[in-house]
């Protein structure tokens, strides 16, 4: 076996080169490359003040190394025990004082990027003392990592040559391309949930090595929120990302019996959700439309069913979700907070299989299998809303209909060696109409996204790898007025994009990527349509350099400096009439105090377009207005900085991690008072820009090994506005301005039949807008509002169980769970929304007088999503 002396240094800065001509952060990676080359090429000219009397040459190695802070790489077998050594040197270089003590014996030296290799002679021959050390070749190892039983890739599978600091991991689509000096090596192949595999390797050529993985079904790790963080990858450069397998979602509690990909970001230091019921969720100080959710690399633009209460996309057909909360690579652009990186499931190449969920809210099934077996598979899954039945329980309440549904379909084809093609596609739409007698002459509401997906990933050569996607997203809003639904206001936005990315392994310590993508926007702020009258769209087409250039046909309306309507421009189908470019340079730096311990530290910039436009103060995504920037609304600008701690300890199956974070907002959108959103064709009149910054501190203490594990994590943040002309242009305290979250999570597995699982959250209560003071006119008792967001909502807290009961034998192919879950099991009633009418019912309470899906019915002046929730499901797979 190998063995590696290490001691503090400065690893290697990967390179994420996104975009060929961010001449900026070519000229950061450049120079820190040069600089650390330059380094490295002079550690055997270090000197170095030693002494040593009769020690064994192992413990004399040990000793240069701690004294020189070198990194020595050998087999111990190689090195004579029984060699003892002397030495008595003062500022002697590294290079004189190995070639007294290792030549004797016949061992040569060089170096390799951070370390010194030690090479034995070949057996039987004598050594030439005058003879240099010479630098063995370097070859490629490389292939794809797979399950065994599915055949589907594995993402962030590790691949370590034992005994020495060379490893990789493979990438989104199991891919992985490791260099190493000549010679002979055992593989390590590990990856968590699965039987770990070592393999001899005689690397004497470039070789291809793919391989399948088995799950440890009686050791399963169930909860693992976690960075990707086997072997050494505490030491990866990237910061602030976390990873979620299927597995993590299954042992967490899910709304309706259900794992919720969205509301389980939650558990994640510095990711706060709005509340009970909605799929909202804010990253560091930042606006829900910040956040980028991609599924297979398309966009999805409102990731909700029934206003939020269930995630868009089912659990059931995701093989990974990768989550980036800052720092995130220049690859994924285009947002300011996070981007939530989703990959669907791919099929199984070995066998047919089908599986499904029952439940009293939502039921879905899937089936998947080979079209050819071990190079063709399909997956397809679909879900069904089961709520109807609620209707019963109205009594003589005005009924309703709720509908929502998904669908999710992948095929994926190994064409040879080098070539793999993918498709995927998602459709699910939601329903929900009410017959009323509201003032408002509203009859229904419908929302729906598409999404369809292409890949193809090449293979050029050992080294190089590449993926081109076409994609194409759509997301469609209708608010219907009338029960023929023909008179409608409408929204929706909608993009094609073609993109190609390029990775190149340089070496085990340095990866370059880069590539471009061209995207084309189309967009629809709002229309009101009556009949066959249509009203005109909005365009825009973005080439992420990031350049941003806006197109015809469409109407761009001039205001003054107090926003009034000026003027206006028609611009014919493709006149550009707009254009913007943003350089996005980053910079991300580690640094290794010791084995288990590291300092990660980030900086970024990112650039956003398009915005959504709600001044809502509620839980529920269904008004989405999305706005490209143009003439009179400018991208958003994010600058951030992020410096991380890393402490693993009792022996390694704990993990403890620290960040802080500074973010600073340049144009910030804002809205006036009373801002008109609805029905507005003037609607960038009512929007204001200023700035806004936020800052805050993350911590988090995990277990994810063993029948117990969990975690326990602390966030104090802080999210602050400055807009002229809003609140008097002070700062105040932003719609999603969380100074205390808190999340404990336990779960417990016996690894047989049961499967205990609670999490409980805390954030202090949202901040609201609260009058001041009431006057009367005409009778009506009017509110006076002083400063914005003033007050704060109760704090909000909840505690989810879940108890599952497997049926079946884990070495069983047919598998049945039947799960029980209690959500928001002691029934707190978290408010989310507060009125302040001045008008009493009966018993005295204060109420709003008017519902926009109901009549004028009596609606309590604090409003709560619901009690206890509980749910039984029964789940199945084969």
């Amino acid at each position: 076996m190998q063995i590696a002396i290490r001691s503090k240094q400065l690893v290697h800065l990967k390179s994420d080169v996104r975009y060929l001509m961010s001449d900026v952060r070519y000229l950061i990676v450049i120079l820190f490359l040069l600089a650390e080359f330059s380094l490295n090429a002079q550690i055997l000219d270090k000197p170095i003040s030693i002494h040593i009397k009769n020690k064994p040459l192992p413990e004399a190695l040990n000793a240069i190394s701690i004294e020189g802070n070198i990194n020595f790489s050998y087999n111990p077998q190689s090195i004579p025990a029984d060699k003892t050594v002397s030495l008595n040197c003062h500022k002697k270089p590294l290079r004189e004082i190995l070639e007294a003590i290792l030549k004797p014996v016949g061992i040569t030296f060089f170096e390799l990027e951070d370390q010194v290799v030690l090479k034995p002679p070949a057996t039987g021959l004598v050594p030439h003392h005058e003879e240099p050390a010479k630098t063995p070749r370097h070859l490629t190892v490389s292939g794809y990592i797979r399950e065994k039983n599915s055949g589907e890739a594995l993402i962030g599978a590790n691949v370590y040559a034992s005994g020495t600091n060379y490893g990789t991991s493979t990438n989104s689509y199991g891919f992985y391309s490791l260099t190493l000096p000549e010679g002979s090596y055992v593989l390590d192949y590990s990856f968590l949930g699965f039987r770990e595999i070592k393999e001899p390797l005689d690397l004497r050529s470039d070789q291809r090595i793919s391989k399948e993985m088995e799950e440890a079904r009686l050791v399963i790790k169930e909860v693992e929120v976690k960075p990707k963080e086997t072997g050494s990858d505490i030491r990866r450069s990237q910061l602030s990302d976390f990873n979620f397998s299927n597995k993590t979602l299954a042992s967490l509690p899910g709304f309706a019996g259900t794992p919720d990909i969205l509301k389980a970001l939650q558990v994640v230091p510095g990711i706060r959700s709005y509340g009970d019921g909605s799929s909202l969720f804010y990253v560091r100080g930042g606006n829900s439309d910040q956040n980028l959710l991609l599924l297979d690399e398309a966009p999805i633009y409102n990731p909700s069913h029934l206003f939020g209460f269930f995630s868009a996309l089912s659990p059931d057909a995701v093989n990974d979700i990768q989550v980036y909360k800052g720092d995130f690579p220049p690859r994924f652009g285009g947002r300011l907070s996070s981007v939530v990186d989703v990959k669907a499931r791919e099929g199984n190449m070995k066998r047919f299989g089908f599986s499904g969920n029952l439940g009293p809210y939502a039921s879905n099934i899937s089936i998947e299998g080979p079209i050819w077996k071990n190079h063709a598979s399909f997956f397809i899954s679909g879900r069904l809303s089961t709520l109807n039945w609620l209707n019963y329980l109205l009594n003589d309440q005005p009924g309703f209909n709720i509908q929502f549904y998904d669908i999710n379909a992948k095929l994926n084809l190994i064409a040879n060696d080098n070539n793999r093609f993918y498709l995927t596609f998602y459709t699910g739409r939601d329903d929900f109409n009410r017959i009323n007698t509201s003032a408002y002459p509203t009859f229904g509401i419908s929302w729906n996204n598409i999404l369809g997906t292409a890949r193809w990933n090449h293979v050029f050569n050992k080294k190089l790898f590449s993926n081109t996607t076409l994609n194409y997203s759509r997301y469609n809003y209708y608010l219907y007025t009338n029960s023929n639904q023909d008179n409608f206001w409408t929204s929706s936005i909608s993009n094609f994009t073609l993109k190609s990315d390029f990775t190149w392994f340089l070496n085990s310590g340095n990866t370059l990527r880069a590539g471009m993508d061209v995207t084309n926007y189309q967009s629809n702020p709002g229309n009101l349509n009556k009949g066959a009258e249509k009203s005109k769209t909005s365009a825009g087409t973005v080439v992420p350099l990031p350049l941003w250039q806006d197109f015809g046909s469409t109407t761009v309306f001039a205001f003054d400096a107090n926003y009034q309507l000026i003027d206006s421009a028609k611009y014919k189908q493709s006149i550009c009439y707009y254009t913007y470019f943003s350089p996005e340079p980053r910079l991300s730096i580690i640094y290794n105090i010791t084995e288990r311990t590291s300092l990660k530290f980030g900086y970024s910039r990112n650039t956003q377009f398009i915005q959504q436009l709600s001044n809502s103060t509620g839980p529920f995504t269904s008004l989405d207005v999305w706005a490209p920037c143009g003439p009179n609304i400018p991208a958003q600008k994010a600058d951030q900085w992020a410096l991380g701690c890393y402490q693993k300890f009792s022996r390694d199956r704990l993990l403890f991690s620290a960040e802080i974070f500074y973010k600073a907002y340049t144009d910030h959108l804002d809205y006036k008072d009373h801002a008109n959103l609805l029905y507005n064709p003037l609607i960038e009149g009512e929007l204001r820009f200023g700035k806004a910054w936020a800052y805050g501190l993350e911590l988090m203490l995990r277990k994810s090994e063993g029948r117990l594990t969990g975690w326990i994590s602390y966030t104090w943040s802080r999210s602050l506005v400055q807009t002229d002309a809003v609140n008097n242009s002070e700062p105040y305290p932003s719609n999603f301005d969380s100074p205390n979250d808190v999340c404990i999570n336990v779960s417990y597995d016996n690894h047989r039949h049961w499967a205990f699982s609670a999490v409980w959250y805390y954030h202090t209560g949202s901040p609201v807008t609260t009058p001041t003071g009431f006057y009367y006119n005409n009778g009506y008792s009017v509110p006076v509002y002083g400063a914005r967001n003033n007050s704060r909502l109760p704090d909000y807290h909840r505690l989810d169980l879940s108890v599952t009961y497997r049926i079946s034998k884990p070495e069983k192919r047919f598998q049945q769970n039947v799960i029980l879950t209690l959500y928001n099991a002691y029934g707190r009633y978290n408010p989310f929304s507060l009125s302040f009418n001045r008008i009493m019912d009966s018993n005295g309470n204060f109420v709003v007088p008017t519902n926009m899906q109901g009549g004028y019915q009596l609606v309590p002046t604090t409003l709560s999503v619901a009690g206890i929730i509980p749910s039984i499901n029964y789940q199945f797979k084969f």
